[in-house]
């Protein structure tokens, strides 16, 4: 009788230091904590007018190429990017190349500030994601070409030497300004097909019904809420990519003849900027409202003293996206000062659905849930603690 009390006691000590445990483990990314702070009232900050600079060229439709040949092409000058997108729909071995022709009488000089692409794969999130990650992780060493008058050149040789298996999707990024006008193209041709040979016969690619492509005032574009955030307000947010308070670029489609609408502003580098008053820390989440997502945020947080702080945050930080049939998703960012100002640096990532918020949390608040749920936990855990107790005693 006495070896049975003893097991009882011994069995409820233990449940004991697991509910006080399981007390101590909430914080800022428990899930019971995210999904209440996602479901509280929040205030929205209004951004002022964009600032967009830059020309993107925008290569997505067809998304599911068929058929060899130029995908986009536009006459540009000055700082450009071409952001391309496209599934490799056909039984055969693929290359995607970016090529810049000078139909001009005198030589052009293109600087290439950069290039990153992801590998190809069939993972569509996999690609989005890996491609912001070399964005905003990898810097690239600049480089100069000059195109001859009536010669095309590819603005980054590597390209040539990626195959794209069938029904793989390949995305990339290259950066460059030019130093008068070039037209530049994205292109599928066969993996072994010699670029400069395959340019003089190349025809232009229909645009699907998406008809996600075009030519882009803004590859940069810089934001600003109107009103700092505080930390009397609680929760505030900022949304982004929705086509109401954030707008959509729109530019023309020379191929189609007709004015294109980026849904989505993929290609686009944000810089939101974001002064905060108040006292105590402020917490930082993502929540992706459009659905699925998988992509990365650059965050720079200049101290009072002018000096700056970056951090780059994987969204989700773990696991392979977020999001699906979940507008409540939550993922936790990062912790800083308030009297801070934070710059938070993204690009639509491919495959991506926005639009997507930012979620801004005084410490006051979110140290208030956290002890709602660790106070809830314990009592649903002492409960269950009883009824083993119960069901243990002869």
């Amino acid at each position: 009788m006495c070896g049975k009390k003893f097991g009882i006691r011994l069995v409820c000590a233990v449940l004991f230091c697991l509910t006080a445990s399981f007390a101590q483990a909430a914080d800022l990314q428990s899930p019971e904590v995210m999904a209440r702070l996602v479901s509280m009232p929040m205030k929205f900050m209004a951004l002022r007018e964009p600032k967009d600079t830059g020309n993107l060229l925008f290569s997505d439709s067809p998304e599911y190429a068929e058929r060899d040949g130029i995908l986009y092409s536009d006459l540009v000058r000055g700082d450009s990017r071409m952001y391309f997108y496209h599934v490799n729909q056909t039984k055969d071995l693929k290359k995607f190349l970016v090529v810049a022709t000078n139909k001009e009488t005198t030589p052009v000089e293109i600087y290439v500030r950069g290039s990153w692409y992801s590998r190809p794969s069939t993972d569509y999130y996999a690609v989005g994601r890996e491609l912001s990650e070399l964005f905003y992780k990898e810097s690239r060493k600049g480089r100069k070409i000059t195109v001859p008058a009536g010669e095309t050149v590819l603005l980054d040789e590597k390209l040539n030497d990626v195959t794209v298996l069938p029904d793989e999707l390949f995305s990339g990024i290259v950066d460059f300004t030019v130093d008068g006008a070039a037209q530049v193209a994205s292109v599928m041709m066969p993996a072994d097909a010699d670029p400069q040979a395959f340019m003089k016969k190349a025809f232009l690619i229909v645009s699907d019904d998406m008809k996600l492509r075009g030519r882009f005032k803004g590859k940069d574009r810089y934001l600003q809420v109107q009103t700092p955030y505080s930390t009397s307000d609680g929760i505030s947010y900022i949304r982004l990519a929705d086509g109401r308070t954030d707008l959509f670029l729109k530019g023309p489609d020379i191929l189609d003849n007709r004015l294109s609408e980026n849904v989505g502003n993929y290609g686009v580098d944000y810089t939101v900027k974001v002064p905060t008053t108040g006292h105590g820390a402020v917490h930082l989440y993502f929540n992706p409202v459009g659905g699925e997502y998988s992509g990365v945020v650059e965050v720079i947080r200049t101290h009072k003293d002018g000096s700056d702080f970056v951090t780059c945050v994987g969204l989700p930080r773990k696991g392979h996206s977020m999001g699906y049939n979940n507008a409540y998703a939550m993922e936790y960012v990062t912790t800083f000062k308030a009297g801070e100002t934070v710059r938070l640096h993204f690009m639509p990532p491919g495959a991506a659905n926005l639009p997507v918020q930012y979620i801004f949390v005084s410490d006051k608040v979110s140290k208030e849930v956290i002890k709602e749920v660790t106070a809830e936990e314990q009592k649903r855990k002492e409960a269950n603690k009883l009824i083993h107790v119960k069901r243990t005693l002869p």
